[in-house]
């Protein structure tokens, strides 16, 4: 097939954001409307940059995810003249006058928020990413002004603030401290499902128990790893697939309408997905929780009942 014969556009992703494959999919069912040939390229595997990508597919436009525009030879330069959209990308690297779609923090946050408030402890945290990052900063604001609002204690463990935070195992160790040093019981929201999994860790490893004194909420609802924690993870996604196709109706009115003016569309939140890690339930009862859990994800493993009975550290009698 003749790639010119057609209208291509490329999408540049990081194999790193775990939810491309959800913002693709909703570029996928415009393309389909719109008769686009999509193209898609890890930008973590090109080692010339975007431009020899462009000149072979010779593209009506393209969709950026922002995180793409952290390495090298993908930066808004490079795609001058052609029609984009950036995804969640930081304004520090493209400018406030773009077109994009972004990520809604209130939506995001406040559901997650809510989660937590179920349980009704008087203490939160916030565990932000490693680094310092446009989006969890904008997640931290509206986490703090939320328990603000109902007069709730709240601390905030800034990774990069701390000095000797570089490697993964210092980071860990002052994680541990951060989480030792909460009250009991307490809720934690996570910047994402990633620092959501190492604050359940550091819980672990300090014999904290989960949900019953500490609750955790974490954000991307990546299933890989909410599925796979201990206990499992309740998560907020973004509305991913959403966005994708935000985006991809962005682009093709930009592409119809050279004259368009910048914009940048806001995209809100999917329902939480509940784990075990903020079940709503007594210490009398977490042992039933625990076995629904173990059901809910074991299911169709051939697991059987004696299984379960152990997960509930209850004997057969």
């Amino acid at each position: 097939m003749d790639l010119h014969a057609v209208k291509t556009v490329v999408y540049f992703y990081e194999s790193a954001f775990l939810m491309w494959r959800r913002r693709l999919a909703g570029i996928y069912a415009v393309a389909s409307r719109e008769g686009w040939l999509v193209e898609t390229v890890d930008v973590g595997e090109l080692e010339d940059g975007v431009r020899p990508v462009l000149a072979y597919y010779e593209p009506v436009g393209v969709i950026v995810e922002g995180g793409a525009l952290r390495h090298r030879g993908c930066d808004p330069s490079a795609f001058s003249g052609i029609p984009a959209v950036y995804c969640d990308a930081d304004a520090s690297k493209i400018g406030k006058r773009h077109f994009g779609v972004r990520q809604n923090p209130e939506d995001v946050v406040v559901s997650a928020v809510n989660e937590l408030l179920a349980r009704d402890f008087p203490d939160y945290a916030f565990v932000h990413y490693r680094t310092r990052r446009e989006w969890t900063m904008e997640r931290e604001a509206v986490f703090l002004r939320e328990m603000k609002s109902r007069r709730k204690a709240v601390r905030v463990f800034r990774p990069w603030e701390r000095s000797g935070c570089d490697s993964s195992s210092a980071f860990d160790a002052r994680l541990v401290d951060f989480v030792r040093s909460l009250p009991r019981p307490c809720g934690i929201l996570a910047a994402n499902d990633e620092m959501a999994a190492h604050v359940l860790g550091a819980a672990r490893k300090d014999g904290i128990s989960v949900p019953e004194e500490m609750t955790v909420v974490g954000i991307d609802n990546d299933e890989l790893v909410c599925e796979n924690t201990r206990p499992t993870l309740s998560s907020v996604a973004p509305a991913f697939m959403r966005s994708g196709k935000l985006a991809a109706g962005l682009l093709a009115r930009r592409i119809r309408h050279a004259e368009m003016k910048p914009e940048v569309i806001r995209f809100g939140a999917d329902p939480i997905e509940r784990r075990l890690s903020s079940c709503r339930t007594s210490h009398a009862d977490i042992r039933v929780a625990r076995a629904m859990e173990y059901i809910r994800t074991n299911a169709c493993k051939g697991m059987s009942a004696l299984d379960v009975v152990r997960e509930m550290g209850l004997s057969a009698r």
